[in-house]
């Protein structure tokens, strides 16, 4: 079993008697407990094994990590398309009830449209004992509770990472009955981290040079940014010969038939190459336009390499940088997610 650091205790310590109110606490693990009680019932395994898509629906949009979209019939829709219930059943229960190493099995698993965040939460909520959540308010509570160990700048997990970051959970899980928390699991350790991201937003100075960002991550949130404006997404869609992009979001308009925009998300690598693919994703007659995304030294440097292209391919293209992604998908989330209280869509979910 992980043990905490010196430095790693006293940082929780400190912050749980500064920051935490008891009777809030509890109140926030007797409202989580309640909300095991869904996916509970809908991941029992006799039940599982006949998932219908109502209960997906059910499962899917009732997770936190789902919390900020807008049209989550949309969200569920797209999940059963991309996938089909069959192989959803097959996947829940080879990752729940599979008798293979629990790594080898969360490796495996793959629900197109299902990150990691959503699909630690459901592991969290099936059995908080043993899994945690891992998602981006984790990561950065982590980092300031110096977790420098774990794999703070990735989205996407191996099993055998995502072991090692339940472990780490654990160990804090058992600093809490010193605090005067006893029988707490892994939601409670979320909701502590939930209180350490908080207040890192509260601190949080935004640097000059803003370089840092996860490929998977921002390709995710640019899907889920134009899922919210309305459009068609996807990502990983071959929309030309040779040209496979990372997300496009496409519209259909009545006197112009398709109009697709293509996305690139370049961290590093070739930017020769991600011109190449760009300018065979113009062959496309339907994109209009296509936009990279990086970091600000990076757009500078294709910028320079794209300035003697030819003027088609010059106006077509255009640039996004990934921490305003972030931005933009917080602020439209929470703009989303305040329109949603009223009622004004309602879901069969």
């Amino acid at each position: 079993m992980r043990k905490l650091t010196v430095e790693q205790e006293q940082l929780i310590v400190d912050f749980f008697r500064k920051h935490i109110k008891m009777d809030d606490f509890q109140k926030e693990l007797e409202s989580r407990e309640e909300h095991r009680k869904l996916p509970l019932n809908i991941l029992e395994k006799s039940r599982m094994k006949s998932m219908t898509e109502i209960d997906f629906g059910k499962l899917i949009s009732n997770l936190w990590a789902t919390s900020l979209w807008g049209n989550k019939d949309y969200l569920v829709q797209k999940i059963i398309d991309d996938n089909g219930m069959d192989k959803i059943r097959a996947q829940f229960g080879d990752i729940l009830y599979g008798t293979d190493p629990f790594e080898k099995r969360f490796d495996r698993f793959e629900i197109k449209g299902l990150g990691h965040a959503s699909l630690t939460e459901i592991l969290c909520l099936f059995d908080p004992n043993e899994f945690s959540i891992w998602n981006n308010k984790a990561r950065i509570a982590l980092e300031k509770l110096k977790f420098e160990d774990l794999p703070l700048g990735k989205y996407r997990i191996s099993g055998e990472e995502y072991k090692r970051i339940n472990e780490a959970m654990e160990s804090i899980a058992k600093k809490f009955p010193d605090l005067g928390l006893h029988d707490v699991d892994l939601l409670a350790v979320d909701y502590f981290l939930y209180e350490v991201w908080k207040e890192v937003e509260r601190e949080k100075e935004i640097p000059e040079e803003r370089n840092e960002f996860d490929h998977d991550e921002i390709k995710d949130l640019i899907k889920e940014i134009g899922a919210q404006l309305g459009f068609e997404t996807d990502t990983e869609e071959l929309v030309a010969p040779g040209a496979q992009v990372d997300v496009i979001w496409r519209a259909k308009i009545a006197n112009l038939g398709a109009v697709t925009y293509v996305f690139e998300v370049h961290k590093k690598g070739s930017i020769d190459s991600l011109i190449l693919n760009l300018q065979r994703a113009l062959n496309n007659p339907t994109v209009r336009k296509i936009i990279a995304v990086s970091d600000k030294t990076q757009l500078e440097k294709i910028r320079d390499e794209t300035k003697s292209l030819p003027e088609n391919f010059r106006k077509a293209f255009t640039f996004w940088e990934a921490l305003d992604v972030k931005e933009t998908h917080e602020k439209l989330s929470a703009a989303i997610q305040s329109i949603s209280k009223l009622e004004l869509v309602s879901s069969q979910f």
